[in-house]
């Protein structure tokens, strides 16, 4: 009768185990790693918003040669989603060397805006000391900025700002047209 007795408490015993365990994996807050509390229901996710499609195009970003003689081009491809921001990207490509060869007189202007409208592009720099060149690298400045531009349907015309102003040069060698339209 003792075994009977035993084997009955020892299945007893086994059998809650079992019911214990398999009760605490069913409940949503007792699982490792499980971030439901017990007392809340999960809720559903927000669907994130859709993500504008971004355009890429091909251009070419015109820099310098070391001694100034001449432009070079210096092929990019651009992210955008519009017309603007196609703009802010060139531009901001204007301002990096590519290499050695390929020197960009940008990189020291500071720009302060960058706008869009009905196809004219105003451009609000501002010109430190050091980003002030004589007569060929103002030249170049200005030509390198139109050649970049330029090339985008959506420019027709540049606006070139100092400061918020109009200015007769950029930096007293080469007189400013108000605005530069492409030819």
């Amino acid at each position: 009768m003792k075994t009977f007795k035993a084997r009955g408490l020892l299945a007893v015993i086994i059998l809650s185990a079992a019911l214990v365990g398999c009760g605490a994996q069913d409940k949503p807050g007792n699982n490792p790693g499980s971030t439901v509390s017990p007392t809340t229901s999960p809720s559903p996710e927000p669907s994130p918003e859709p993500t504008p499609a971004l355009k890429e195009q091909d251009a070419i970003i015109y820099l310098t040669d070391p001694e100034l003689v001449e432009t070079v081009e210096h092929p990019v491809k651009l992210t955008y989603e519009k017309d603007i921001d196609l703009v802010k990207a060139a531009i901001a490509e204007l301002q990096k060397d590519a290499d050695e060869n390929k020197l960009s007189l940008w990189k020291r202007i500071e720009v302060k805006s960058v706008q869009l409208s009905d196809g004219l592009v105003t451009l609000d720099i501002h010109l430190p000391d050091e980003a002030r060149l004589g007569a060929p690298g103002e030249m170049f400045v200005i030509k390198t900025l139109q050649q970049t531009l330029f090339q985008f349907d959506a420019v027709q015309s540049i606006e070139l700002l100092v400061d918020g102003q109009k200015v007769e040069t950029l930096m007293g060698h080469v007189e400013l047209e108000y605005p530069m339209n492409k030819q």
